[in-house]
């Protein structure tokens, strides 16, 4: 039987020797209507890509410092399917050692935060690339890069083992994280009992498959510099790190909004004595700088007077405290360093700098401010009120409005103060010690008190 196969029918023609099949009756057609021809449809493909020996991408190539490279963005399931984990007891060559809580704290950004972001990775490896352009623009090439399945383990990380190990550890820890949540579902539903149990872990396994999904479908750019000698990259590292500006402290406490002590930064600087006194860029001041504080000092003092002097504002906390309760307390706070303290009060209209405060007095120093916030954080949690704090504040005001005396290195705390000093120690410790002695005084109100 010969087969003859056109766009939409297949025809049999019958050989001699062929007999002929049984006539099969006809089905009527309806009045008015042709039967509708049949078209036989073929089985769809089977793509099995397990076997390959090469892996293929759209890419861009094109140079960069007499370098050829190649461009091309990978999903973050791509990236922890291709680049293998860094480990942080073997320091990569020509690259710093991985710091994991670092690693760890991107993974768990990527995860819980929809509209994360990431630059680009850079990575290296040989001239081993088979590149096959489409078309070509301005000195840059499109096409499609491919490598040798095998090839991949040349690959190599010149910036971004941080957050390749993020994606690692992440990835594995959706992965944990379904299994126990899966395991959990399936007791709960038999034991049968709590149908708001079922529903809590039923939804815990869809929030982690939108997870996994998110890894599967948002990409990361890709850099690959072909280059094989270590010097060279050695030297790709250090160019690239030494060439890219810092983010201060202060920036970003400006442009990081999911904190809420960030939050509260923009209307506490508008408080009469902050405003047009806060450096926004810088994170120290100088003795000449005509800010009062930083934006950093700023967060830090937000964050001192909601949790204390060594309190964190934990993630449970993030979502319970409302911003306008943060920016009430410290707008609070500053009328009563300008209530109490004779030299801030000029500095808020203006009869004084900064810069001037700073050249004779400790209420110049962000350290002493600091441990300030402190004790009014402890005093009010001791249930004094505003107007008793500021009452303190002026009977410390003769010790704090110029260099610090004898009494203060005798009294203040072990090795806090040196005579003559403009300000404390900033060690955690010796603030911690200055705070307590300055609560203390509050709470017992010696005699000598102000005198």
């Amino acid at each position: 039987m010969t087969i003859y196969a056109t766009a939409n029918t297949t025809r049999t023609k019958r050989s001699a020797a062929t007999p002929a099949a049984p006539a099969t009756p006809a089905t009527p057609a309806r009045r008015g209507r042709k039967p509708k021809a049949t078209t036989p449809t073929k089985p769809a493909p089977v793509l099995v890509t397990g076997y390959e020996s090469e892996v293929s991408f759209f890419a861009t190539r094109y140079t960069q410092g007499k370098r050829t490279v190649y461009a091309l963005d990978l999903s973050v399931a791509q990236i922890v399917g291709l680049i293998p984990a860094p480990d942080p007891a073997r320091p990569l060559p020509g690259n710093r050692r991985i710091q994991p809580q670092h690693a760890a704290e991107f993974g768990e950004y990527i995860r819980t935060h929809e509209d994360w972001v990431s630059p680009g990775i850079v990575l290296r490896g040989p001239t081993a690339f088979d590149f096959n352009p489409i078309e070509s623009i301005a000195g840059a090439d499109f096409g499609v890069v491919s490598l040798p399945t095998l090839a991949v383990a040349d690959l190599h990380i010149v910036d971004g083992q941080h957050r390749i190990l993020g994606m690692h550890l992440a990835a594995k820890g959706i992965a944990d994280d379904l299994d126990r949540a899966r395991d959990a579902l399936a007791r709960a539903r038999k034991a049968g009992d709590d149908p708001n149990l079922v529903a809590h872990f039923a939804g815990v396994i869809k929030t982690l498959n939108a997870q996994r999904k998110r890894f599967e479908n948002e990409r990361v750019s890709i850099q690959v510099f072909v280059e094989t000698e270590q010097s060279a990259y050695q030297q790709i590292f250090y160019d690239m790190a030494d060439n890219a500006l810092p983010i201060t402290g202060s920036v970003r406490a400006r442009f990081d909004k999911r904190k809420i002590t960030n939050r509260t930064l923009t209307n506490t600087l508008e408080h009469p004595l902050l405003s047009g006194r806060v450096d926004l860029e810088r994170d120290r001041l100088g003795r000449i700088n005509q800010n009062l504080l930083s934006a950093k000092h700023i967060v830090d003092l937000v964050r001192i007077l909601t949790v204390g002097l060594e309190g964190r504002v934990s993630r449970r906390l993030e979502d319970e405290l409302k911003d306008e309760d943060l920016a009430q307390r410290s707008n609070e706070f500053f009328d009563a360093l300008s209530q109490g303290f004779h030299q801030l009060a000029q500095v808020e209209d203006g009869s004084v700098s900064p810069a001037e405060l700073r050249q004779h007095s400790m209420l110049g120093s962000p350290v002493t401010i600091r441990v300030l916030a402190g004790v009014y954080y402890e005093l009010r949690a001791k249930g004094f009120d505003h107007d008793a704090i500021v009452h303190f504040f002026e009977q410390l005001d003769p010790y704090l409005s110029q260099p610090a005396t004898k009494f203060l290195v005798e009294h203040g705390g072990k090795d806090v103060f040196f005579e003559g000093a403009l300000g404390p120690s900033s060690r955690r410790q010796d603030l911690k010690e200055f705070r307590n002695v300055l609560v203390e005084w509050a709470v017992e109100n010696p005699s000598w008190l102000g005198k």
